[in-house]
């Protein structure tokens, strides 16, 4: 079975490819942000690169109605297409047979805040043959602790700190050492555990991680973004423990806008407001409390020619 993964590039997407490449090795994974998506995914399909595979899987990330039409187009049963999301402003995609959007999944134990990840993972145990079923029933552990990470409930709820140490150390080593790692992990344990190793190097991590957002927090511009109070901050690390940080120290704002000139905007909250209709007004989307909107080159270009006019 030769299968494609187009997948976000944070916590989320990049378990969904580490699900991916457990239960077909040879599996063909390609990453996306907000600003990339419905270019890579639109000349993937005109050029009718999806004929080389008999499943196209797109995980945690969203496109629009032009490129949905391009996959409806080309979808048949020699040639699936698989969309799988759980972001509010993406719910619209249900009406296509190939995509499934759900925020929460109800069952007889109650709802569960869905991930992408958690979703894939269900998906290739339901529908999927794997020469590997047993090593991914054992990622079950992964599993939980990225939609833990990626819903926040890992604070919200469970006041766990092991998915936000999973997400840190992402970043630290960097995306493919950290999908060989857990890998690694997996192949060898029934359960994901940190070793003694990266718990180290995430005590220091986050000493680092401190001084940053007390840095960022003199810096703090407010502005009236779409009728709300906002601090904005230019960041380009630890975005999302920097804008919860930061909307938890500041109550008199609504929510935090992190920029990050070269990539995107992240948007975080504390409150009950939903963001990711404010992502959406300028491209992106995501979850009510953090979501996220793309730079593209135009924006850029247009930064550098404020700074240098």
């Amino acid at each position: 079975m030769k299968v494609k993964l187009f997948t976000h590039t944070d916590l989320d997407g990049v378990g969904c490819a580490i699900i991916g490449k457990l239960a077909f090795p040879t599996i063909d994974v390609e990453y996306c942000d907000y600003d990339n998506v419905n270019e890579k995914i639109a000349k993937y399909v005109y050029d009718e690169e999806y004929k080389n595979y008999s499943t196209t899987f797109i995980t945690d990330i969203s496109v629009d109605k032009t490129v949905a039409t391009m996959i409806d187009n080309a979808y048949t049963s020699s040639n699936e297409f698989v969309l799988l999301d759980h972001h509010k402003t993406a719910l619209w995609l249900n009406e296509y047979q190939w995509a499934e959007v759900r925020e929460i999944y109800e069952d007889t134990c109650g709802d569960l805040k869905t991930s992408g990840t958690w979703m894939f993972y269900k998906d290739i145990l339901l529908f999927y043959i794997s020469e590997n079923y047993s090593l991914l029933e054992d990622a079950n552990s992964f599993v939980e602790i990225v939609r833990q990470y990626d819903t926040w409930e890992w604070k919200t709820k469970y006041n766990n700190i092991i998915p936000k140490q999973v997400n840190d150390l992402m970043h630290l080593l960097g995306r493919e050492v950290f999908i060989k790692s857990v890998l690694d992990e997996l192949k060898m344990s029934k359960e994901y555990k940190l070793t003694e190793d990266n718990l180290s190097l995430l005590i220091r991590n986050q000493e680092k991680i401190d001084s940053y957002i007390d840095s960022k927090d003199k810096s703090i511009i407010v502005k009236e973004i779409n009728g709300y109070q906002a601090g904005v901050v230019f960041a380009e690390r630890y975005s999302s423990e920097l804008g919860n940080k930061l909307s938890e120290a500041h109550p008199e704002l609504d929510f935090i806008a992190i920029i990050n000139p070269s990539f995107s905007v992240s948007y975080r909250t504390v409150k009950d407001i939903d963001l990711g209709l404010i992502a959406k007004v300028y491209g992106g989307g995501g979850h009510p409390k953090a979501s996220g909107s793309p730079i593209d080159n135009d924006m850029r270009n247009k930064i550098i020619d404020l700074l240098f006019s």
